[in-house]
């Protein structure tokens, strides 16, 4: 029996610091309690996005927890986008408390309104 791999792949996350900043600069925001999107349309034909949790939402532990968290729920939707971008999610002071359900809602209310799918 074939062991399935639900690994997020590195070529579907912007790591660059440089990538973040011009989504950051140039691309338009969507807005929640939970947190923010900002999208920008790729100029390749893949769909990538970077997450970022601030040093005032916790220690590394609960960061790196949340994004976690937050790379499980991307990898899960990511067939569902329709558009060619680049997203960057950043998680505000509720989402660290969440559970994986608040997520989920989150990151379909975001998607929704910044027109993903």
């Amino acid at each position: 029996m074939k062991k399935e791999n639900y690994k997020l792949k590195k070529f579907y996350k912007i790591k660059s610091s440089k990538v973040f900043q011009k989504v950051y600069s140039t691309g338009h925001s969507v807005v929640d309690d939970y947190g923010v999107f900002y999208v920008l349309p790729a100029q390749d034909q893949t769909i990538k996005m970077g997450f970022a949790v601030g040093k005032k939402l916790g220690n590394a532990v609960v960061r790196n927890h949340t994004k976690r968290l937050m790379r499980e729920i991307y990898r899960a939707k990511r067939p569902l986008f329709k558009k060619q971008v680049h997203v960057i999610w950043v998680a505000r002071k509720r989402l660290v408390t969440a559970n994986i359900s608040v997520y989920e809602r989150v990151f379909n209310r975001l998607a929704t309104k910044a027109g993903l799918w």
